[in-house]
Parts: C-alpha cells; sequence; structure tokens
C-alpha cells in the first residue's frame, strides 16, 4: 500500500487494513491479557468500519428541492481517531455542568518503568492505581483539616501511554481547591505539600504491589530497592491550576479517550515502516521514530483499555448523587463572597 493514498483516508486505518488480518493471526495472541484478547479485535475491527455504509446509514432529503444526502453510522469505539475525539468532545461539554466552579489542581502520579509490565498484564491494578490517589488526598485533607471534617472533590483519569506509545500508567487527579466542612460548608483549601505528596504516593504505590504480589521475590526486591533509591518519594507533578470549570474539563479530557498517536504526528508510511514524531518531554525537542507496521499496531492496541472499564472514576464531592448538592453550596458562597466584596 502507497503512503500516496488519498488524503481524506485515515493514515491509521491505511495501516491496519494493510497489516491487521497478519498481525493478529501471528501476534495478537502473545501482545494482550488472554482475558482482552476478544475485545481488542471486536475494537480495531470496529474502527476499521467505521464509516461503513453498510453498517447502516441515515439519508437526508430536502423536502424543496429533493436533495439527498447520506451519512454513515460511526462505530463509537473509543479506539477510533475520529470517534475517539467525539467522545472526548462530548464529555467535556457535559463535565462543565457538573466541574464546581472554583479553582482546581492537577496532579500527575507516575509509576516507575520496572513496575509497568506488572499492570499491562493485570489491567484490575489501574483501578486500584485510582482509587489509592483518591484516598491520599482524601487522607492530606483530613490531616490539614483536623477537626472540621473536610470533603474533598476528585476527579481521576488513568493515561496508559507516553509521547512514545510505550505503555506508561500514569493518573491524572483534578481536584477541588476547597473542600466542605462537617457544617457543609465551603472552605478554601489550595495548598498541596509536594513531600507529603511524593512519599505518600510512594507508599501506596508499592503496598497495592506488596499486597497483589505477596510470593513474588522479584517483585517485593524491587520494593525494597525503590525505598533505598527513593527516598524522597516517587515522582509527582502538581504544578498545573485551573481557574474556570471549562478549563479544568478540557484539560482533563485531553487524557480521556484519545487514540495513543493523533494522525498528524505520522510523517510516512510507506506499506512496510511507519516514520512518526514526538515532542520529547524533558527536552522539548522532536524526536522521530521508525519501526515496522508490525510494531506500530502493536503499540497502539496496547492502550485500549478492558471492556466496560471506567477510566474516569469521581471520588469525594464528586459521587454521583451528591454533586448537584455541592454546586448549590459553592454557588451560595461565591455570592455571599461578592456581597462581602
Amino acid at each position: 500500500m502507497s503512503k500516496n493514498k488519498s488524503k481524506n483516508h485515515p493514515k491509521i486505518k491505511t495501516i491496519l487494513n494493510d497489516h491487521w488480518e497478519e498481525f493478529k493471526i501471528k501476534y495478537l495472541p502473545g501482545k494482550v491479557p488472554a482475558d482482552m484478547l476478544d475485545h481488542v479485535v471486536d475494537q480495531v475491527e470496529k474502527s476499521m468500519d467505521c464509516g461503513n455504509p453498510e453498517n447502516g446509514y441515515a439519508k437526508y432529503k430536502c423536502l424543496d428541492c429533493g436533495e439527498e444526502h447520506v451519512v454513515s453510522f460511526s462505530c463509537k469505539s473509543r479506539f477510533c481517531s475520529r470517534c475517539g475525539k467525539v467522545y472526548v468532545d462530548k464529555w467535556v461539554d457535559k463535565q462543565v455542568d457538573m466541574i464546581l466552579d472554583v479553582s482546581h489542581r492537577h496532579m500527575v502520579f507516575t509509576v516507575p518503568e520496572e513496575l509497568r509490565g506488572y499492570i499491562y498484564w493485570d489491567r484490575d491494578i489501574i483501578k486500584d492505581l485510582s482509587d489509592k490517589v483518591a484516598e491520599l488526598i482524601q487522607r492530606y485533607v483530613d490531616e490539614n483539616g483536623k477537626i472540621h471534617e473536610y470533603e474533598a472533590g476528585i476527579i481521576t483519569v488513568v493515561h496508559t501511554f507516553g509521547r512514545d506509545m510505550g505503555f506508561n500508567p500514569h493518573v491524572h487527579a483534578l481536584i477541588a481547591e476547597g473542600a466542605l466542612d462537617k457544617y457543609h460548608q465551603w472552605k478554601k483549601v489550595g495548598y498541596f505539600s509536594y513531600a507529603y505528596l511524593r512519599k505518600a504516593w510512594q507508599k501506596v504505590l508499592l503496598d497495592i504491589f506488596k499486597e497483589r504480589f505477596p510470593g513474588n521475590q522479584k517483585v517485593q526486591n524491587l520494593i525494597r530497592y525503590f525505598y533505598k533509591k527513593y527516598k524522597e518519594g516517587f515522582y509527582v507533578n502538581a504544578e498545573s491550576r485551573m481557574n474556570s470549570a471549562r478549563g479544568a474539563a478540557k484539560y482533563i479530557g485531553r487524557y480521556l479517550a484519545r487514540p495513543a498517536i493523533a494522525e498528524y504526528r505520522i510523517l510516512e508510511y510507506d506499506g512496510k515502516k511507519v516514520r512518526f514524531w514526538y515532542e520529547d518531554h524533558k527536552t522539548k525537542k522532536r524526536v522521530e521514530l521508525e519501526m515496522s507496521a508490525m510494531k506500530f499496531i502493536g503499540r497502539i492496541i496496547m492502550h485500549i483499555p478492558p471492556k466496560h472499564f471506567k477510566m474516569t472514576r469521581r471520588y469525594g464531592l464528586y459521587r454521583r448523587g451528591y454533586n448537584k448538592r455541592v454546586k448549590k453550596i459553592v454557588a451560595l458562597w461565591k455570592y455571599m463572597k461578592r456581597r462581602q466584596l
């Protein structure tokens, strides 16, 4: 298949159309967890068939001139570059009505490279990551709130790929810079200790592996190694701050359901090899990579989540059924604040 394909034909779909059947037979069984095989095949093949009128379409007809317009149904797979973007846009619009109209702190909790393979083959650990991030944030708010019994508002999104499309699970957390006390009054909470976040994240993450792999000596040795090597804890980025609800929703939406690589980053495909670029996180320089089409497909399918798995989770003030009440309290707090000014 030539790289001179029509510009309207998505490049990822072109690569899949050329090599998917061979990849599925030769490489797929050892590339993803056994319990995810059928789901991965379903997601990939749905995306390859996206927009095919044979799968259904809607026909629109102008009553004045009689002209007809046919719109093929989309696949609605989040693996699909087209449908994934639509999913994110709808999610962002929905969250604007749900996110509290206060400033938020965006934090990123990372996982050491040596532990990522264990998470890849046991995806249930991903839920543990989200739960533990929420727990350590709430614990920090508890310790600093003392007798006030503060409750925090936390949204987490698990992201599984780095800029080079390697498997790099990490947790994005959006945390309201405020909390409700035991009297259901809104209190401003804006400071988070980096030292606490790093050490607390290290402990809860390593505790997950200690509990899940009690008989695995290699994992137990790694745990001891990490405590010795990272005496200040694991890296946590907590520098980003959003002032508006839409800004917060859009920022977290970037990590929600987009493909591992955007189409525009693919520079060349000659039928056998794929060349693409990414921006190095540390140097901020553009890096180009070239790999076989088979390896490229292997990388993009690694990030398909398990069936029905929730990549986004809400805790505390954002839990279902409680959020509307909290929004009213925040609105009243902001109104009284304006009156005081």
